[in-house]
Order: structure tokens, then sequence, then C-alpha cells
């Protein structure tokens, strides 16, 4: 896989969150729930205390839809950066198909058996990627998270207020946001 420039990764979260209405402060939840009805295929947020040896965030494209596995022992920020990232991998197109109830079980043996673990080991190979995967993600993910910020700061919020939100997709072709 090649790395996209910026420029191209801000040409994608444009396109990725053109629409979707989002209230301010960024809520991550309603990001994947408003992406998952636009595209017909929902997001599932899954806290799950992940043991070590496994990223602190799981992508897995099932049948039914897509799950974010995130460690549930961490803080609401760090959550939101985990999923985020997820998301950046979803957007950019890193997809990892895989079976839930399949990967239920790595995190669980995981945690019980070790790294060594032929469970372990499939999980693993399903939520690595290459550098340049993982570069997207995170550049995504700190646009996105970027974006909502700088949006919060010149707007407040908006979810109390849904005349706001016209005045947030203005704001949104603003100089340094996406």
């Amino acid at each position: 896989m090649r790395r996209r420039s910026e420029r191209a990764l801000r040409a994608l979260c444009r396109d990725t969150l053109r629409g979707l209405e989002l209230d301010l402060p960024l809520d991550v939840t309603q990001l994947c729930d408003r992406y998952g009805e636009r595209r017909g295929r929902p997001i599932r947020l899954i806290a799950h205390p992940l043991p070590v040896g496994v990223p602190n965030g799981i992508w897995l494209a099932a049948e039914d839809g897509d799950y974010f596995f995130h460690q549930a022992n961490t803080s609401k920020l760090h959550r939101d950066q985990i999923v985020i990232h997820e998301f950046g991998h979803l957007i950019a197109g890193h997809q990892v198909l895989g079976d839930i109830g399949d990967l239920s079980a790595a995190v669980a043996a995981g945690g019980a058996g070790g790294p060594g673990d032929d469970e372990s080991e499939a999980a693993l190979r399903r939520t690595c990627y290459s550098d340049d995967r993982e570069w997207e993600a995170e550049m995504l993910a700190s646009m996105i998270l970027s974006w909502a910020e700088d949006a919060t700061t010149a707007v407040g919020s908006t979810s109390d207020d849904g005349e706001l939100r016209g005045l947030q997709k203005l704001l949104g072709g603003h100089r340094g946001w996406l």
C-alpha cells in the first residue's frame, strides 16, 4: 500500500464528515452512529479490558456491521482517540474481515494464555497493519480531533441548538479546518 498525502487525507476527512451534522463538542458515539446510518452498516463500540499484547483498539468488519473494540480501562479522552483511530482505519479502507466470535475468543485467550496462543496470534494478524496504514489512521484521527476542537472553540456547543448546526456547516470550510 502506498501512503496517501496529508492533502488526500484531509479530502477524505471532508468527504466523510460532510453532511453528518455532528454536534459540538464531538461525540465519537454520534460520529460512528451517523456514519453507520449513512452507509447502511452499523458501527458498534465495545468497551473490553483488552490484555497486554493486543492493541488498545481493534476494528473488526463482520457480516452484520463493524465493531470497534476499545480498551475499557482508560480515560474518556483516550477512548475517544482509540475509537477515532479505528474510524480512521475504516474510512481509509484498511479493511479487516473476521468473525466476532473468533475475535472475542482470541481477546479472552490473550489474557489467559499469553501472546503465544494460536487464537491470540490470529487476532493480532487481523489487527496489525503496515506502518503506512497506522500512520494514515493516526493522521485521520488527529485531523478529526483537531477540526472538532477548533470548531468547538469557535462555535461552542451545538447539541442544544439546531440552528448552530447550519453555522457549523459554514465554518467547516474555514481555513485550517477540514
